[in-house]
């Protein structure tokens, strides 16, 4: 998750884009309120977590989008249903607007946050709804889902069943063979030795 600094860098950058973007509108008529859109993106209700979205994925949820806005040279190995809408190509008339809809709940995402956050942000400005971010982008999906990480020994029971799910929706994206199942054993905390008593003293 990137930092306050780092959203604020992004949110005037975007405005950058978007002026660009639409050069016969004025300043003015564009503006945003960047706390606003600061405060929705800390508090992460413009997200959609790796987790969700294999589950959305699994169970065939039809009203799911994935929108991928990497460069068209650097489209590959995308997510499944994705379709490629370079960051460039979202205001051409072939696609601008799938993101002014009501239908389908598009989820933008990149190899990271950076560019997803971007196209989020103008289509925000926009008044578009129903758009939203894959939180850490492609790679948390490869580091996550793809490739999930064994939780330590020491992991809880919840972290040891999360694992279960995730290795379950590798085999079903990859159709990797499944792993035996890992049995949870709680660890019992070590207790520190007694301290002995001090036999005799002075009289």
């Amino acid at each position: 998750m990137m930092k306050s600094r780092e959203l604020l860098t992004v949110i005037v950058l975007a405005l950058g884009i978007t002026g660009a973007m639409l050069p016969g509108r004025k300043n003015d008529s564009i503006a945003l309120n960047e706390r606003e859109m600061l405060q929705e993106m800390l508090l992460e209700t413009n997200y959609v977590s790796v987790d969700e979205l294999a589950h959305l994925l699994i169970s065939g949820d039809p009203s799911i989008q994935l929108i991928d806005v990497r460069p068209a040279s650097e489209f590959k190995d995308p997510l499944p249903r994705a379709i490629n809408i370079p960051i460039d190509s979202i205001f051409t008339e072939n696609y601008a607007y799938l993101f002014d809809q009501f239908i389908k709940k598009n989820v933008i995402y990149g190899l990271d946050d950076e560019l997803a956050t971007q196209v989020w942000m103008i289509m925000k400005q926009q008044g578009f709804k129903n758009n939203y971010l894959l939180k850490g982008g492609l790679n948390e999906w490869n580091d996550l889902i793809l490739d999930p990480p064994l939780p330590p020994q020491t992991a809880s029971k919840d972290e040891f069943d999360l694992y279960e799910k995730r290795m379950a929706s590798r085999q079903f994206f990859t159709g990797a063979k499944s792993l035996p199942k890992i049995e949870f054993t709680p660890i019992a905390p070590i207790q520190g030795r007694k301290k002995k008593k001090v036999q005799g003293g002075c009289s």
